[in-house]
């Protein structure tokens, strides 16, 4: 790297390591805070989880016009204003409808960011190796947010508010040093995207569908992506209230309960690390691993570790089983991620099914909200998470559907070919 290549590796560093501080300094304590402070009952907590995900879906593709059209750092700075903004109206106006607005602006305000902070650092650095770039950033952003969770279950002590308004006015003060230090020497604007991003995407769309109806395996592909979004949101928005309505925390230990989420979910980031690294080496000495029969796996222990979290009679099953989830969640996602592009060759065909499985997932999250939320209206949140369980169950259906069709070396034969995957 020369000096301004240099620089720019830096930033992307720093940068990553600052917004995981930030988002973690706030999500550490932010559904604590709602429940506690502003009074957030299990229904109002999903529709919360519904407005973030209705924004993120809406805007993802307008915003992306910013960062192609007139600056990939304008765009940075605009997300980074909006989430602190969002953030400093939810932690000063403990009301549902402030909350609510909060999500709208942090959903607008992470499409800004989504994808313009890959291709800042890419234009920057103008070369085809970004694999250990993102990588490190990954590695930075994970360190980084053990500090967020623990700098913000200690200022909760204090005050459940503080941490979403220290956390959202250094977003906006980030903004301003991004605006003001890091450079962009290399972007090129290109002319007319607006016009040309809607119809890529409504191309990408429809193209989608187009194969999806000529492929079974591509079909079930996708339904495994649709349940993995109706579940995850139920669960996302549910498990805090879990913990804190059904369970006593030990007494041995004198402090807060948010000092207690805080900790449960600053082990679970830990223990998930170790696992993904230990994963990951054993593939290297291993060699090829079959992720159909593990995903399957996983899948089957995700649904009962969801159940038994849900129905546990004790704190200590309760965290057994919700630490064994987190594990579950994130192994899942990069194996079944590898799993999906190793299987597909034709670049054309690649764009296509990653799209639309994208887009599956987040209207699963976005109607997963409404669907848990009806069950717990009149119930509570130990239902949600029952109902939560029940609703993942049909992908370990698919996943035996997939194994039993054609195994894995054989499950995308018939999507690699030109023919769009009309054939097996």
């Amino acid at each position: 790297m020369n000096l301004q290549q240099s620089n720019a590796y830096r930033m992307y560093l720093l940068y990553m390591g600052v917004t995981a501080t930030l988002f973690a300094l706030y999500s550490t304590v932010a559904t604590v805070y709602r429940i506690r402070e502003v009074g957030l009952d299990a229904v109002e907590l999903l529709w919360v989880g519904f407005a973030l995900e209705i924004s993120c879906f809406l805007f993802e593709i307008p915003t992306g016009v910013v960062a192609d059209l007139h600056s990939r750092k304008r765009s940075l700075v605009i997300g980074l204003v909006l989430i602190g903004t969002g953030f400093l109206l939810e932690g000063s106006v403990p009301t549902f409808l402030a909350v609510i607005g909060a999500q709208v602006l942090w959903g607008i305000g992470y499409t800004f960011l989504s994808g313009a902070d890959q291709a800042w650092i890419a234009d920057e650095l103008q070369t085809n190796r970004l694999e250990g770039v993102y990588l490190r950033g990954a590695q930075v952003a994970q360190l980084f947010t053990l500090v967020g969770m623990g700098v913000g279950t200690f200022l909760a002590v204090f005050s459940l508010p503080l941490p979403l308004m220290v956390s959202g006015g250094l977003y906006i003060a980030f903004a301003l040093f991004v605006a003001l230090v890091f450079p962009e020497t290399r972007f090129t604007p290109v002319s007319d995207r607006s016009q040309n991003t809607w119809n890529a995407m409504w191309g990408t769309f429809f193209a989608g569908l187009k194969v999806v109806r000529r492929s079974p395996v591509l079909l079930t592909v996708l339904g495994i992506g649709l349940f993995h979004g109706l579940y995850s949101e139920g669960f996302d928005r549910l498990y805090t209230l879990h913990f804190l309505e059904n369970f006593q925390f030990p007494q041995w230990v004198e402090a807060p309960e948010v000092v207690w989420i805080g900790a449960i979910d600053a082990c679970a980031m830990v223990i998930n690390i170790l696992v993904v690294e230990w994963i990951r080496r054993r593939l290297e000495s291993t060699g090829r691993l079959e992720k159909v029969g593990v995903l399957l796996v996983i899948n089957i222990l995700l649904v009962a570790s969801i159940f038994a979290f849900a129905v546990a009679g004790a704190f200590w099953m309760a965290l057994a089983a919700y630490w064994l989830t987190y594990i579950l969640r994130g192994t899942n996602q990069p194996i079944y991620n590898a799993w999906i592009n190793e299987q597909i060759r034709e670049s054309r065909l690649r764009a296509t099914i990653l799209s639309t499985q994208g887009q599956v997932h987040a209207l699963g999250e976005i109607f997963g909200g409404p669907l848990v939320g009806a069950i717990v209206w009149k119930t509570s949140a130990l239902w949600g998470l029952i109902a939560s369980s029940a609703i993942l169950a049909p992908a370990v259906f698919l996943y035996l559907f997939l194994r039993k069709r054609a195994g894995e070396s054989q499950c995308f034969r018939g999507l690699n070919r030109k023919d769009g995957g009309q054939s097996m």
